[in-house]
């Protein structure tokens, strides 16, 4: 069925020319442009999971996006995301919800663990997760890292050398005369 849209044998013939990292750059470019209006217009917020508390629903190396709520909104049985108190993000299942004054005390507890989380939130807002997109966290976590910052300024600096390097060449031919 895929063959009658593209022409398998031309796709195994295709090499790399001048113009490819430039379509890449731009393809990545698109995408980092879209992820940004999604996150923005929705007012949503990624979240890489780093445990997995909450296996087998949400893993180690998940993104997942939550949308900011009121406490008072928030049911028991809802996934959600806070700080505990070390300004640790945790991500897990609502167990109990009680009126404490002008705000709302939350026991969580992740769907792996055998007791709920020795801490209770007090909340008056907290990040309600509205979807999980498996693996995606470990991209998004190496992109932010050190190293994914380091490789993508490489990147950036190789395109801008492979963008101005006709360029170049073009005024070093126009000098020799």
């Amino acid at each position: 069925m895929l063959h009658r849209w593209i022409d398998l044998g031309r796709l195994r013939d295709w090499r790399p020319s001048r113009s490819t990292p430039v379509s890449v750059a731009a393809f990545l470019g698109l995408v980092c442009t879209l992820a940004i209006m999604v996150i923005a217009i929705f007012d949503v917020t990624p979240i890489v999971v780093r445990s997995d508390s909450m296996s087998p629903q949400i893993n180690r190396g998940d993104l997942v996006i939550a949308r900011a709520s009121s406490a008072g909104d928030v049911a028991v049985g809802d996934v959600v995301s806070v700080k505990n108190r070390a300004g640790v993000r945790v991500t897990h299942r609502v167990e109990t919800v009680d009126p404490f004054g002008s705000s709302i005390q939350f026991t969580l507890k992740g769907d792996a663990n055998d007791v709920p989380d020795s801490q209770v939130y007090n909340e008056t807002s907290v990040d309600r997760v509205v979807s999980t997109i498996p693996k995606l966290g470990y991209l998004f976590a190496v992109a932010v890292s050190p190293i994914g910052i380091l490789v993508g300024g490489l990147l950036v600096a190789a395109l801008a050398w492979v963008i101005t390097a006709p360029w170049r060449r073009a005024n070093h031919g126009l000098e020799a005369y």
